[in-house]
């Protein structure tokens, strides 16, 4: 988990350093269920919660 913090934490600061030079960017989405506080707390705006909403689903079989 602390090393999604660190990556978290970079594009956030990459989000608000573009915002800065002008950019209308409104939208940081990173992370996931999993991850959901680490997330939110490094500054995500959208994160992606399907798996703790639906539960987790199995993998697809490889297509041939």
């Amino acid at each position: 988990m602390r090393a999604a913090c660190e990556v978290f934490k970079r594009a956030s600061d990459l989000f608000e350093a573009l915002k800065a030079q002008g950019l209308a960017l409104d939208t940081l989405s990173m992370g996931m269920s999993a991850d959901l506080e680490a997330a939110t707390a490094s500054g995500s705006t959208l994160v992606r919660v399907g798996s703790a909403i639906f539960g987790s689903r199995d993998a697809r079989p490889d297509k041939a």
